[in-house]
């Protein structure tokens, strides 16, 4: 539907084609090089396309970065809400729920996008977009979770389920928009394979740590030893 009420026109193959050429180039470009520094001209020659034409679908650079940012955030939303939990048990449920809220951040574009658009977000009237669409949905998923362990009695009962969620989210996640605050205080490199494992591990394990009603050291809370100091 458009603004006015009227249907919207479905795009032809060709626009499509072109919307998604534009998209791509533009992701690229505000990865690589922050809303501020990312040209319409580089996007436009990138996508094989006239900076006329890119204006002509996209108002502004602006709205073109939002339009990025929701549909990488849409496609992260619908992956996760989509995952069946109810046939794991609560602890494992959880932990899936947890690894999967942190296995996009392995590409590294994203991890630049997320952090790019924090800034946004925080100094522009953020529009209805896939993230405010698909919260519910998301929260609804760990509030069914975090209910099941109480029940089988194996998470504790004085949980909110949505500051949970959000504490989970940021003790997992933001990690990875804030890789030199990370490298800094443990000397980790999230963008080596085994220094972001070892994160994705203890980051997984402090979070079970917190809500599990029996406090145990299944959940190791030290860093793990290189492979060559293990038995």
């Amino acid at each position: 539907m458009t603004n006015s009420g009227k249907p919207s026109e479905r795009p032809s193959p060709d626009k499509r084609e072109t919307l998604r050429r534009i998209a791509e180039a533009a992701r690229q470009a505000f990865a690589a090089k922050g809303l501020a520094d990312a040209r319409i001209d580089d996007i436009a020659q990138a996508a094989g396309v006239t900076k006329q034409l890119v204006y002509h679908y996209y108002r502004s650079k602006e709205e073109l970065f939002a339009c990025v940012l929701d549909e990488s955030s849409a496609t992260t939303m619908i992956d996760l809400v989509a995952i069946e939990l109810d046939q794991f048990p609560p602890r494992e449920a959880l932990r899936t729920l947890l690894n999967h809220m942190i296995s996009p951040y392995s590409d590294p574009m994203l991890s630049a996008l997320a952090q790019e658009g924090i800034r946004y977000h925080e100094n522009h009237i953020t529009p209805r977009n896939s993230f405010t669409d698909l919260a519910p949905k998301l929260k609804e998923k760990m509030r069914d979770t975090i209910e099941r362990g109480v029940r089988a009695g194996e998470f504790r009962s004085d949980v909110d389920p949505d500051l949970f969620l959000a504490a989970a989210v940021q003790t997992t996640t933001s990690a990875y928009v804030s890789r030199y605050t990370v490298a800094t205080l443990c000397g980790l490199d999230l963008n080596r394979d085994e220094d972001a494992d070892i994160w994705r591990r203890y980051s997984v394990d402090f979070v079970m740590a917190a809500i599990e009603a029996k406090r145990s050291d299944c959940h190791s809370l030290k860093r793990p030893l290189p492979p060559e100091q293990r038995n």
